[in-house]
């Protein structure tokens, strides 16, 4: 595995690489992570696809990239730019674009905005403000002044703070068959920038009522996909579940959607299962 540091010049911030899996193969597999995560976090999903040329980065503020403050007037634009900067200074041209939650709401508006750099696209996990879906109620707590920063307080610690974050998401059985992966979180939950930028971005995608519209995706958006789309969704996701999105992803012109018995991360408990629908989507674009 090879890491390096990239110097974004929009948004401005030094952001954290990395790349595996076997050089030259092209389109590589670009990963992007959540909110309140980093890149590795895909870990267990990525360890399925080792023979394929994998990139991941840690997005502003998270894991070992700079300090950043999200806000609702910038997010959309951040996100976009922030991924096109890593891909530009990588030199890659196309990418299989995976993402997951936050990293899904990136992939979604990086695909409309760049369709030549995008083949194929890949949503692994409910999608933030997705037609369909709302935030758990204990998230939009979270943004609450005050009573968001007593709930920070009281948050345990270590661990297993990091399994009862994980129960929030209906992942806390799961998350404990990636016991390094649950030590890694407990390290980044750790972190004063990593909690500021995960707080910045709740509120800038939702408050106590939901989410923001000028941030939302819309139903015209996702007519306007035009790259062959993968949805793996978990039945028990707290943002909404199968039957709830299931119009959305329908809008989508080009669009195969999966449920999978988990939570908001079906990559925790069905890892193999993720990667052979993401092998079998790359074989179709390599027959086209």
């Amino acid at each position: 595995m090879q890491s390096r540091f990239i110097d974004l010049e929009s948004p401005r911030v030094r952001t954290h690489v990395f790349e595996a899996g076997p050089p030259g193969e092209d389109p590589p597999l670009m990963f992007v992570h959540g909110t309140a995560a980093f890149g590795a976090f895909l870990a267990p999903l990525m360890a399925q696809l080792d023979d394929v040329r994998m990139v991941a980065f840690d997005r502003p503020g998270f894991g070992l990239s700079g300090e950043f403050v999200y806000t609702e007037e910038k997010l959309r634009r951040t996100v976009v730019d922030g991924l096109g900067g890593v891909l530009d200074a990588l030199g890659m041209e196309q990418i299989d674009l995976v993402g997951h939650s936050m990293g899904g709401y990136t992939s979604v508006l990086f695909a409309l905005a760049h369709l030549e750099r995008v083949r194929r696209l890949v949503l692994v996990g409910s999608v933030p403000t997705f037609p369909g879906t709302r935030p758990p109620i204990p998230l939009r707590l979270m943004t609450v002044p005050v009573l968001g920063r007593l709930i920070q307080r009281l948050q345990k610690p270590g661990e297993e703070g990091v399994l009862d974050f994980a129960e929030t998401f209906g992942e806390r059985e799961s998350i404990q068959r990636h016991p390094a992966l649950v030590r890694a979180m407990a390290a980044h939950q750790d972190d004063p920038q990593a909690v500021e930028a995960g707080l910045s971005e709740f509120k800038a995608l939702f408050s106590a009522r939901g989410w923001h519209s000028s941030v939302r995706i819309r139903e015209e958006e996702l007519r306007a996909i035009q790259q062959p789309t993968l949805v793996i969704w978990g039945e028990n996701d707290p943002l909404g579940g199968p039957d709830d999105v299931r119009d959305g992803v329908d809008m989508i012109p080009d669009a195969r959607f999966e449920s999978a018995t988990s939570g908001h991360v079906p990559f925790f408990a069905h890892p193999e299962r993720s990667a052979r629908l993401i092998r079998e989507m790359r074989d179709t674009a390599d027959a086209e």
